[in-house]
């Protein structure tokens, strides 16, 4: 069985960490979420797979190459033009005349649940658990049948469709010719003409919001590949899974406690707390006396002295001034001109953003790439990108 990889969207709703990445390239883990991906399917056994490129493809194609060093082969499809998923889907299967995966490359997923949907002789649709509404639509049973639909968006725990499903061509034709533009409007159309099973992944998790990147980060470190090649100085505690990679050094007095992953040429510390819950990618400062919790930093940042940030994401080449801290909070915030109640998070920080020294970001806080956030300030807007 082939897999098809659609990852050719831009992700509007990211757009703070996707102005040179396609959604998928998104670290969590310390690892894009298509890494992730592509290496569960291969532990499957899963190893041909078709990947629908577009938005900032180069940089999905680069890192993968012709799959070869994943263990896998790899064929890139192209859409240039977002024509929804359905087109892309169209895309991505076009040399395969049997049944096939199909895999958004927005979401995180346990590697087990591939296998699942490999050795089922069938069609299936793959559930997972969601604390929100998913975006693929939510699956009930109808007359022993399942089906999607989208009319409970603000159903919690449900389940929902992840999008990953085991389809035959003829299946996928059918999908084809209805109105929709969207996977989960064609499969409502087609409900009453096919047989699904419905298969549960261990675990899931939809990548929409920013504060998804949070939950999705402590999933991910689940599969954290663990290696130590780092300079660990005296005095520094190191607990629970840890990986630490090549030119990093972890100052004196330092303590780590898992899951954490640390990227490659990186500087922590003297006398930082990491963890746990933590992902730092390349190359990012880390001053003394800082400590980061249930966090994502990603690469070429740098994190003055007695930072502390909980619950937060920093996009790529973040400045975060000395004393400065993101408060975790409860509260409901406005996003996309839409309402969300957002629960222990702290500040969802674009690319590029330079955070001033002992500046304040109550939680919920969301800064678009590139803002600035003057010395001493307090900020507590929901949706920002002007210069504070």
């Amino acid at each position: 069985v082939k897999a098809v990889i659609l990852t050719a969207g831009e992700g509007a709703r990211l757009g703070s960490w996707t102005s040179n990445r396609p959604k998928g390239m998104i670290p969590l883990g310390n690892r894009p979420i298509l890494d992730h991906l592509v290496r569960g399917l291969v532990s499957a056994g899963i190893t041909e797979i078709n990947m629908v490129v577009g938005y900032a493809r180069n940089s999905v194609m680069s890192y993968f190459g012709d799959g070869s060093s994943f263990g896998g082969k790899i064929n890139y499809c192209f859409q240039d033009k977002p024509t929804g998923t359905l087109d892309a889907m169209k895309i991505g299967m076009s040399d395969i005349e049997d049944e096939f995966i199909i895999v958004p490359g927005d979401n995180y997923v346990s590697a087990s649940s591939f296998l699942s949907m490999k050795n089922y002789d069938g069609e299936a649709l793959l559930s997972g658990q969601a604390e929100r509404w998913s975006k693929w639509g939510e699956i009930e049973i109808r007359k022993g049948n399942p089906t999607i639909t989208f009319d409970n968006p603000d159903a919690y725990g449900r389940i929902h469709f992840t999008g990953i499903m085991k389809l035959k061509r003829q299946t996928a034709e059918k999908m084809l010719l209805s109105s929709g533009r969207h996977i989960g409007e064609s499969l409502q159309e087609i409900a009453s003409q096919t047989s699904f099973e419905v298969l549960k992944a261990e675990y899931w998790h939809n990548i929409v919001y920013p504060w998804d990147l949070i939950s999705g980060n402590r999933m991910a470190l689940r599969d954290n590949l663990l290696f130590r090649s780092a300079k660990i100085e005296k005095n520094v505690v190191i607990k629970g899974e840890v990986s630490i990679g090549k030119g990093t050094v972890i100052r004196s007095g330092s303590y780590i406690l898992g899951p954490v992953s640390i990227g490659e040429g990186c500087d922590i510390g003297p006398n930082s707390v990491i963890g746990s819950a933590v992902s730092i990618g390349n190359n990012v400062i880390v001053g003394p006396f800082s400590e980061i919790v249930d966090s994502v930093v990603m690469s070429n940042c740098d994190l003055g002295s007695y930072t502390s940030l909980k619950g937060s994401v920093l996009g790529s080449g973040v400045s975060f001034g000395s004393h400065s801290i993101a408060i975790p909070s409860t509260r409901n915030i406005m996003y996309f001109d839409k309402e969300f109640s957002v629960s222990d998070r702290g500040a969802m920080i674009g690319d590029d953003c330079i955070i001033g020294s002992r500046a304040t970001l109550q939680g919920g806080s969301i800064l678009l790439s590139g803002a600035t956030i003057g010395e001493g300030e307090f900020y507590n807007a929901d949706f920002q990108g002007d210069n504070i």
